[in-house]
């Protein structure tokens, strides 16, 4: 039985060619929206490759807005380029939220460079020196990103950023250890430091802004093509996904939420990915509307709701244009047997129900004549608030 299941679904057609790729620990090759970026980053750390001088810098941000993949990015082309510089240089990123401790870190390092090192029993201060010597003894010079270490400092204190600033200073040679340092609040994690640990980055600092509904359009674009057939997404469905997401500016919710609505479209045999199913994404990952939600409505709040639910469910779309909407409204009142509300009157509801996170109310932008607007409801399956708000217009 559970065979011929494996088999049946492997069997199946699916939207996907390459799931992984809309995956958090992917990296893509190139970075959409953070050029500039970028290019600071490698004015921070040109000294190192002009002249062997150790840096430091600090990334902030919130979650999603690319740090770690704009860090490992860059440290990628910081070791491709030294190799093409006939330089040594290297890179190693280490989540300070799994490997949590002052030995976990330095194990990490150690086992960068010779996993057969022996290091049980040895504590911190030593797995450091041996990382030191073989730094130095094979003229490496390293960029180690440390993601997350506003979380390790909180649990460890700074010490970590004292012992790896200060470890070449017995030896006497330069500071083969650069520094990037990713955080969420550039305040907070400067607070959790000691002041001449805090002048270390002070003038290295880089906040990352969160994305706006364009931007994260754009970075779900360039994934679509490697990550499902051709043809497999609804570019409304994209842009639907990117405008829930711009809430928080947030790209790793953006390509979960992308990742989710395929699983859904594959789930219901659909050969493409459509608004539909990023509702249904989006409901089941946060959950917003509730049964007592659209309880709390008034009659004529529930039969435009019902409306725009409607319209959006026969166009297939993502939004659907006010006056669009306004006639579908027409129409249930007439189901309904009630008179409908004066066009400023719907408006006022409409607004209402953008309030109350019920529905999205926006301008329609270019191609549309006027002042237009459009409406969608972004948060819940369109099928599921017509089927619960039927049921409560009957009660």
């Amino acid at each position: 039985m559970s065979r011929r299941i494996f088999e049946e679904e492997l069997g199946r057609e699916t939207v996907f060619r390459d799931a992984s790729k809309l995956l958090p620990d992917y990296v893509p090759p190139v970075l959409v929206h953070r050029d500039e970026e970028f290019r600071q980053l490698t004015r921070f750390f040109r000294p190192v490759i002009d002249n062997m001088a150790s840096q430091r810098a600090l990334i902030t941000g919130s979650t999603g807005v690319g740090k770690t993949a704009l860090t490992m990015k860059f440290g990628a082309e910081f070791k491709s380029t030294g190799a093409g510089k006939k330089l040594n240089l290297d890179y190693l990123h280490i989540n300070c939220r799994k490997d949590k401790t002052l030995h976990a870190v330095f194990m990490k390092l150690v086992q960068h460079y010779n996993p057969r090192w022996p290091y049980r029993g040895l504590g911190p201060e030593k797995l450091l020196d041996m990382v030191v010597k073989y730094l130095s003894s094979h003229d490496i010079y390293l960029l180690l990103a440390l993601d997350e270490l506003d979380y390790f400092i909180q649990l460890n204190g700074p010490d970590i950023l004292y012992s790896l600033t200060r470890a070449f200073e017995e030896l006497g040679g330069p500071n083969r250890i650069s520094i990037i340092a990713i955080a969420r609040d550039k305040g907070e994690f400067l607070r959790l430091l000691d002041p001449p640990t805090q002048s270390t980055f002070l003038h290295n600092v880089m906040p990352l802004s969160k994305y706006n509904s364009k931007q994260l359009a754009n970075i779900m674009n360039q994934r679509v093509g490697d990550a499902f057939r051709p043809g497999a997404v609804d570019p409304e469905a994209v842009e639907l996904i990117a405008d829930v997401a711009s809430r928080w500016g947030d790209a790793r919710l953006a390509l979960e939420l992308l990742w989710r609505s395929g699983m859904v479209a594959d789930r219901e045999r659909s050969d493409s990915v459509l608004p539909e199913h990023a509702r249904e994404a989006k409901a089941e990952v946060y959950p917003e509307i509730k049964k007592e939600s659209l309880q709390d409505l008034n009659y004529h709040e529930k039969l435009l709701l019902l409306a725009l639910a409607r319209r959006l469910k026969i166009s297939k779309q993502a939004y659907a244009i006010t006056g669009e909407v306004e006639k579908a409204y027409a129409v249930v009142c007439e189901e309904y047997g009630e008179a409908p509300l004066k066009h400023t009157q719907l408006w006022e509801r409409l607004k209402k129900l953008g309030e109350l996170g019920l529905a999205d109310v926006q301008p329609s932008g270019p191609g549309q004549r006027g002042q237009s607007m459009r409406a969608s409801i972004p948060e819940a399956p369109v099928v599921w608030i017509e089927k619960e708000l039927v049921k409560q217009l009957k009660s």
